[in-house]
C-alpha cells in the first residue's frame, strides 16, 4: 500500500459540483500519470472507498483507480477508459458512492464486459472483468461520463 503524502490527500468534491456532472474528455498531453496515480489510490485508501474518480477529488481527468481484487488490495489506475462491450445476465446489486456517504441504492448493471485503458505508462490494456471489478469500473466510468449512481436506480 502506498503511504500518502500529506498533499495528496484532497477533499472529495460535492456531488453538486459542475465538475462532477459533465463528461470528461482525454487526459492532458502532459499529465503526469506516475503523479495523478499516486494521489488518486492515496486518496482511494484515505476515504476508504474501492474506486475513486479524478473528478471526484477535483481533478479534471479522464482517468480512475479501482481495486481490481478485494482481496489483496491489488488497484490498477485507468486513463481513457472505454467500455468496448457488455453482456451476458444483467444483474442488481447495491452500490454506494464516496461521493454520497450516507446512500446506497440497487443498480442494475451488465455482470461482464471488455475494457479498455492506459495504464500510468500510455500503454493501452484490454481485458474482461466480471463479477466486482466490471461493476466497479462502471460506476468509475460513469463518472468520467458525468453520471452518478443515483440516476442508475
Amino acid at each position: 500500500m502506498i503511504t500518502p503524502r500529506v498533499n495528496y490527500i484532497k477533499e472529495l468534491i460535492k456531488p453538486e459540483h459542475q465538475l462532477f456532472h459533465h463528461r470528461i474528455d482525454s487526459c492532458s498531453y502532459n499529465l503526469n500519470r506516475h503523479e495523478l496515480s499516486q494521489i488518486l489510490i492515496a486518496n482511494m485508501f484515505h476515504h476508504e472507498g474501492i474506486g475513486l474518480s479524478a473528478n471526484q477529488i477535483g481533478i479534471w481527468e479522464r482517468a480512475f483507480c479501482m481495486m481490481i481484487d478485494i482481496e489483496t488490495e491489488e488497484v490498477i489506475t485507468c486513463f481513457n477508459p472505454r467500455i468496448v462491450k457488455t453482456y451476458g445476465d444483467y444483474a442488481w446489486r447495491e452500490e454506494g458512492c464516496l461521493s454520497y456517504p450516507d446512500q446506497s441504492i440497487n443498480v442494475y448493471r451488465p455482470k461482464k464486459i471488455i475494457v479498455k485503458y492506459e495504464d500510468v505508462d500510455k500503454k493501452l490494456h484490454k481485458r474482461k472483468l466480471e463479477g466486482l471489478a466490471s461493476r466497479i469500473f462502471q460506476h468509475e466510468h460513469d463518472h468520467m461520463e458525468g453520471i452518478d449512481f443515483l440516476q442508475r436506480d
